[in-house]
């Protein structure tokens, strides 16, 4: 970490750096043992199925791009995670369930809202207000968590957007 410097760039793309290079090194590593000196064999019939289902669900990425897949991700998380501690602390963890398909966006389908506001008991423009709450308060979590990761705090929003692309892929 002493040769990181934050007028030369972003954390992320140190990080990066420093990963492609460990794995440089360590295939460098590998390749000079010969005939596999102090490793333990293992059956490759017993983990290929599992080796070529992975190797499929991201071969259509670069190393840079799994590094930004595995980055956005864990930006989600951690976002949710704070998010849902906050609820949990307030005694609302039961609302937060019941509202996340209205958050989680992609592909997912939400519910009815009429419904869920029956479930909740509460009426449908409440359940509105709540779900605009719940989108601001997660774009807050989302902000501090990109925020955590750069240096420069006129950074964010590009680093939002950077975020946004990837999930978007």
């Amino acid at each position: 970490m002493t040769r990181a410097d934050q007028q030369k760039g972003r954390l992320r793309t140190f990080l990066l750096g420093s990963l492609q290079n460990f794995l440089y090194n360590e295939y460098d590593r590998t390749r000079a043992l010969k005939r596999g000196g102090g490793r333990h064999i293992v059956s490759i019939e017993e983990y290929l199925p599992e080796a070529e289902a992975a190797m499929l669900a991201t071969a259509h990425l670069s190393d840079a791009g799994c590094y930004d897949l595995v980055w956005a991700s864990n930006i989600v998380t951690r976002a949710w995670q704070d998010l849902q501690n906050a609820f949990v602390a307030e005694g609302k963890a039961e609302w937060l369930e019941e509202l996340r398909p209205f958050v989680a966006g992609g592909s997912v389908t939400p519910p009815n809202q009429e419904k869920a506001a029956a479930r909740l008991g509460v009426p449908i423009a409440t359940l509105r207000t709540w779900l605009s709450r719940l989108r601001q308060r997660y774009r807050e979590s989302l902000r501090m968590e990109v925020a955590s990761t750069v240096s420069d705090p006129a950074d964010v929003d590009q680093e939002l957007q950077h975020l946004y692309q990837i999930l978007m892929r």
